[in-house]
């Protein structure tokens, strides 16, 4: 089954805090001036329960309430970046090994 995206403004946003692929959309800018344009790219963001996690609240995005869910900027998130669509993060198992490879760990992991 192909994943689907999630877009915030028909969909609404997750219903559980927690770390999820997204598109963000944020102003392009050249020499420190924005140019007018868009600019969009696949990322992982933090989507927090500002309520359960008060520190967080001054790591908001641009727009995004001060309680209740919001979504997390990143240390060097651009700035003006927005959640345009998400989906949530699956657990996986590891690769194919070659032989004589240990997994050291785990069976699954999240990426």
């Amino acid at each position: 089954m192909k994943k689907q995206w999630n877009y915030v403004e028909k969909d609404g946003n997750p219903k559980m805090a927690g770390l999820y692929w997204v598109t963000l959309i944020y102003p392009e800018r050249k020499d420190g001036k924005k140019t007018g344009k868009f600019m969009a790219e696949v990322d992982t963001r933090y989507f927090a329960d500002l309520d359960k996690e008060p520190d967080l609240r001054g790591w908001t995005m641009d727009g995004e309430p001060d309680s209740g869910f919001a979504w997390i900027e990143e240390c060097g998130s651009i700035s003006g970046e927005r959640v345009h669509a998400w989906m949530p993060m699956e657990d996986i198992g590891i690769a194919e090994l070659p032989e004589g490879v240990e997994n050291r760990n785990f069976e699954s992991m999240e990426v």
